[in-house]
């Protein structure tokens, strides 16, 4: 089962999204972002909401204009209340008050004159979740493996 993640983001943010989305793709996440799967004729809101509930976990840019957009606000809060993990990337500058359910919550500083900075600890990030969860699904297999010869031993043994 692949890594899934959400991205939620302000329209004017795509650049920092293509940017972060190339990194997830590298290590194998696939990446979440509402408006790149257009099903025409569909509530948007049905579809944000699927695709975070398929997410492993989210990540939101907060930067000036995504702390500014509704969609995002709104995403944030479908993420808490499902309980997803959200990863927060914060503008440097940002008043802890304006971070609202957030607040309190571990975030990523966000530079917008050195962006990489953060998208590289944000990647570093999610590719360490997936590992775990790649170790998991393997621990899982084994298991499962073990178990199923066991019960052939023992169906044999009859």
């Amino acid at each position: 089962m692949a890594y899934k993640v959400f991205i939620s983001h302000s329209a004017r943010d795509q650049g920092l999204v293509m940017a972060l989305s190339r990194q997830f793709v590298q290590f194998g996440v696939d990446v979440l972002v509402a408006e790149w799967y257009v099903q025409a004729g569909q509530p948007l809101s049905a579809k944000v909401r699927s695709q975070m509930e398929d997410s492993d976990c989210v990540v939101v840019l907060l930067t000036r204009d995504g702390q500014r957009s509704h969609w995002v606000q709104q995403e944030i809060g479908i993420a808490v209340r499902a309980g997803k993990l959200v990863i927060p990337l914060v503008e440097q500058g940002t008043p802890q008050e304006e971070l609202g359910i957030l607040g309190g919550v571990e975030y990523i500083s966000y530079d917008p004159t050195q962006p990489l900075a953060a998208l590289d600890r944000a990647s570093g990030f999610v590719k360490s979740l997936k590992a775990r969860k790649d170790e998991k699904q393997r621990a899982l297999l084994v298991t499962g493996g073990i178990v199923a010869f066991l019960l052939l031993l023992s169906a044999g043994s009859e």
